[in-house]
């Protein structure tokens, strides 16, 4: 299994040169696996995606806020690409996935009917997408408490397991069935908008802080932990402050373009 972090962001982009080494794209995760290739929400990050074109591509979406959704339109090779693309969304029925899609990327907000416009596209449930691909990949999704609701995903291989648990407002109470959830995964990604001075200004956002994350590492069983949906007011010199504080080497700040490689 192979993860790229294409963004990084939460919210918004981010420009300037103090963003530039974490990265100013919003959140885009891919994971490579030898039977598809996985693709974690479609933030901006999304427009540097090299889509596969010897295996199936699918786009799995946690929610349908824009920051989530506002890259799909904007990579090249989406419109000529060949693989089966299947997008997904646990949170909802495959033709409330449709709907929010086609809102978001129609004549009001953009030059096209966008899925009209992908060949081999097809727009399934989660249960139809685990049925799909259940002899290679074990597919699994978490409810998470976020306005408007969001969907954590699990995706393990023969090999490996990642977690994706954006975007979240961590709650104690969550913390034991999170962690069944999360279990032995190789590689769990967790949202780290906010710090902890922050949480109690933004109760409400669905969001978590890094501090939690740790927490939450040194007491679940899983082997990394990355902190990524960075606040886009959040500087390089403030996420390497926050990486120095961590006591845990398996806990890392997520950089865009970032690789790691699971077997």
């Amino acid at each position: 299994m192979r993860v790229i972090f294409h963004g990084v962001r939460g919210s918004i982009p981010a420009s300037g040169i103090e963003f530039s080494r974490y990265g100013g794209h919003t959140t885009c995760t891919e994971i490579m696996t030898d039977t598809a290739q996985i693709i974690l929400d479609a933030g901006s990050g999304f427009q540097n995606v090299t889509l596969a074109n010897d295996r199936p591509i699918v786009i799995l979406v946690s929610h349908f806020h824009h920051d989530h959704i506002q890259g799909l339109g904007f990579n090249p090779r989406l419109f000529s690409k060949q693989s089966e693309i299947f997008i997904c969304s646990a949170l909802c029925s495959k033709d409330s996935t449709q709907s929010y899609i086609q809102q978001y990327y129609n004549g009001t907000y953009f030059p096209i009917d966008l899925l009209s416009e992908i060949s081999k596209l097809e727009i399934v449930s989660f249960n139809e997408l685990k049925s799909i691909f259940a002899r290679d990949l074990t597919i699994e999704s978490y409810n998470l408490s976020h306005p408007g609701g969001s969907a954590a995903y699990s995706i393990t291989t023969s090999t490996a397991k990642l977690c994706c648990l954006l975007d979240n407002e961590y709650r104690e109470d969550q913390f034991q069935s999170l962690s069944t959830f999360i279990d032995e995964a190789n590689l769990t990604i967790w949202d780290g908008m906010f710090t902890a001075d922050e949480l109690q200004q933004y109760r409400g956002w669905g969001h978590s802080s890094m501090e939690q994350g740790e927490a939450f590492l040194e007491r679940s069983n899983c082997k990394r932990l990355a902190i990524t949906h960075h606040a886009p007011y959040r500087t390089d010199i403030q996420l390497d402050a926050m990486q120095q504080s961590f006591k845990d080497t398996a806990i890392f700040i997520a950089r865009e373009k970032q690789v790691e490689i699971y077997d």
